[in-house]
């Protein structure tokens, strides 16, 4: 993969792990370069190059140890959040294709409205602590209690957006991962509000998780989507 392209050959119907297992970021837009190994069918519209975001690749990925009827939400917070969403194993795409923007939720706040990505996402965070990411990490170590509130603070406004998205999606499975989860206490503070808004039936109908090697989920999902339209795959159209 360079420069968020990834180009798989007309001859590999599957691409070992090991491929991209030296990916260090996350691309917020991959590109899927892609040759059918066989003819369309009737209705089927192949183009040589498909744009996939960064959500849907790790949605992607995800689901493929799902059930084929599972409800999943998968969330990423880093410097702003996103998410993406399977419904009874279907991509939830919205009317435009725009479902999932979690980030520009809107919660109320002492200081009015402000959007998900302005209070729980990474650049707010950078922003309230005026210093960057590696600092923030230092004062968190050193205990210092200002930057300890707020990094709690962002996690506390994050974990209520997944507690609405519980009760309002009621998932079998909830996905996390994103660079912001890393500051120490954020998680933690997020899974206590949670588990003190999420409706308790529903909670407790879902597991709750992060997600394994999360700087890999994307390309991961990536490329499972790319072999699939190789192999000439129905189901991988619904997520571009």
């Amino acid at each position: 993969m360079a420069n968020g392209e990834l180009v798989i050959p007309r001859r590999h119907s599957t691409v070992p792990l090991e491929a991209i297992d030296a990916a260090l970021s996350v691309p917020l837009l991959v590109v899927l370069r892609v040759e059918p190994r066989r003819p369309a069918t009737a209705g089927t519209v192949l183009r040589p190059s498909d744009p996939v975001n960064d959500i849907r690749g790790a949605l992607a990925q995800q689901a493929a140890a799902l059930s084929r009827s599972a409800t999943a939400a998968v969330v990423l917070c880093g410097t702003a959040a996103g998410s993406a969403y399977l419904s009874e194993g279907r991509v939830v795409r919205g009317a435009r294709g725009w479902a999932g923007e979690i980030g520009s939720l809107p919660m109320t706040t002492p200081q009015g409205v402000r959007r998900l990505d302005e209070l729980a996402g990474g650049g707010a965070i950078v922003r309230a602590a005026g210093m960057p990411p590696e600092l923030i990490h230092a004062a968190l170590a050193d205990g210092d209690r200002r930057v300890q509130a707020m990094v709690h603070a962002a996690g506390e406004a994050f974990e209520l957006a997944l507690a609405s998205l519980v009760n309002v999606l009621n998932p079998d499975v909830v996905r996390v991962a994103g660079g912001t989860l890393g500051y120490q206490g954020y998680w933690e503070a997020a899974l206590s509000a949670a588990l003190t808004h999420a409706l308790p039936e529903l909670w407790h109908a879902c597991t709750v998780a992060r997600i394994e090697n999360p700087e890999l989920v994307v390309a991961r999902g990536a490329i499972r989507l790319a072999t699939a339209m190789v192999d000439g795959q129905a189901w991988v159209r619904q997520y571009f």
